[in-house]
C-alpha cells in the first residue's frame, strides 16, 4: 500500500512541476522577455490590411458591419435630401433597413433572378458615357469600386428590388371594387394640374468636386446653346440620371404639384424658366440642363386618366404601409434576437 501511495505522489509532484514551469514558461514569454508566444500573439503578418486606416464599426446587423464612413456618407446624403442637419438617426435607420433587405435578399437568392447580365448592361452604358477607360477607372476607384465590384453591388440592388417587391405584391394589388369605392369618395375632384414636358441633363454634386461639376455643365450648355438639337445626343453621352439617359434625358411630362422632387427647378410659376431654351439650373441633387416645352394649363381629366390616378394613389398608399410593416417586423424579430448592435451608444 505505501509502494502505491508513494507512486502516487510522486506522479502528483511531477504534474505540478510541469504545470508550474509551463505557466513560468509563458509569464516569462508574454512579459519578460517576449518570445515566440508573445511573436504568435501579434503577428499581423497573416492580415495585410493596416486595420489602423480602417474606419471604426458604427453598427452591426446580423454580424454585418457598417463602418461611420457609410454612415457619414448616408447623413450627408440626407441632409441634402432633406435640408435638415439633425439626421444621424435617420441615417442608421436606412442603413439598418438596407442590411436587413440584403440579408432576406441572400437567404432567398435561390428564388431571385441573378439579374447579373442586367447589370452588365447597365455599368456598359455608363462605360459609354466616359472619355476613357482611365476616366471611367477614376469614377469607380472614387466611389470605392472597381469596375466588378460595381457591376456585383449593381446585380445585388437589383434583386433586392425584386425580391421587395415580389413580397410585396399581394399587398399592393387592386381590386375593382376598391377602385370604385374611393373614386366615389373623391367624386369630380381630380384634375389635370399645370403641365409641361420636360428632360434634363444632370450632373451629380455629391460627393464630387463642384468646380469641375460646374465647369463640365457650362461646357455642354455652351454646346446647345449652339445647337439645342443635340440635347438627346448629349444626355445619352453625359447624363448622370442613367434611368432617363437611355431616352436622351426625358423626364416625360411633370406636374406643378410641390410634392414632385424636381418641383425646385423653376418649371412652373412667375420664374418659370422658358420653353425649348437648354437652362442651367442647381437643385439638391446636383446640377441640371432643363429643355422644357409650353406650360399646360389646367384641364378635366379624361376617363382613362382619373382611373389611372386613383389606381396609383391606392397602390402608392398600400406599398408605403405594406413597406414599413414588412420593415418593422424584421426590425422586431433583429431586437428580440439581439442582432442590431449601434457601437458608441
Amino acid at each position: 500500500m505505501s509502494r502505491v501511495k508513494l507512486s502516487s505522489l510522486k506522479i502528483y509532484a511531477m504534474k505540478l512541476a510541469l504545470y508550474t514551469g509551463g505557466l513560468l514558461y509563458v509569464g516569462i514569454d508574454l512579459f519578460v522577455w517576449q518570445g515566440p508566444l508573445w511573436g504568435m500573439m501579434h503577428d499581423n503578418s497573416k492580415d495585410k490590411t493596416d486595420t489602423a486606416e480602417l474606419p471604426p464599426t458604427a453598427l452591426t446587423v446580423y454580424g454585418e458591419k457598417l463602418s461611420t464612413r457609410q454612415l457619414e456618407r448616408r447623413a450627408k446624403e440626407f441632409q441634402t435630401v432633406t435640408g435638415e442637419q439633425n439626421v444621424q438617426s435617420m441615417a442608421e435607420q436606412d442603413l439598418i433597413n438596407n442590411a436587413l433587405l440584403r440579408m432576406r435578399a441572400r437567404y432567398n437568392d435561390s428564388r431571385i433572378p441573378d439579374f447579373l447580365s442586367e447589370a452588365e448592361e447597365e455599368v456598359e452604358r455608363l462605360l459609354t458615357r466616359a472619355a476613357s477607360a482611365e476616366q471611367a477607372s477614376e469614377w469607380f476607384s472614387s466611389q470605392g469600386y472597381t469596375q466588378e465590384s460595381f457591376t456585383l453591388k449593381l446585380a445585388a440592388i437589383m434583386r433586392q428590388e425584386y425580391y421587395l417587391q415580389q413580397i410585396l405584391k399581394e399587398q399592393t394589388s387592386v381590386s375593382d371594387s376598391e377602385l370604385l369605392s374611393v373614386a366615389g369618395q373623391i367624386g369630380d375632384y381630380l384634375v389635370m394640374p399645370q403641365t409641361r414636358q420636360v428632360s434634363h441633363i444632370f450632373l451629380a454634386t455629391l460627393h464630387q468636386d463642384e468646380a469641375a461639376v460646374q465647369a463640365k455643365a457650362e461646357e455642354l450648355l455652351a454646346l446647345l446653346q449652339a445647337n439645342p438639337q443635340r440635347f438627346s445626343e448629349l444626355a445619352a453621352q453625359h447624363s448622370q440620371d442613367y434611368r432617363t439617359a437611355k431616352q436622351g434625358g426625358n423626364l416625360g411630362v411633370l406636374s406643378v404639384y410641390p410634392a414632385h422632387p424636381l418641383s425646385e427647378l423653376n418649371l412652373f410659376g412667375e420664374n418659370a424658366i422658358p420653353a425649348h431654351t437648354p437652362t442651367l439650373v442647381r437643385s439638391k441633387w446636383g446640377l441640371h440642363i432643363i429643355l422644357a416645352g409650353e406650360i399646360q394649363e389646367p384641364r378635366p381629366l379624361t376617363d382613362e386618366e382619373y382611373a389611372y390616378s386613383v389606381r396609383s394613389a391606392i397602390i402608392n398608399y398600400k406599398k408605403t404601409k405594406a413597406v414599413d410593416a414588412w420593415f418593422d417586423a424584421n426590425i422586431h424579430e433583429a431586437n428580440k434576437k439581439n442582432r442590431i448592435i449601434i457601437h458608441g451608444k
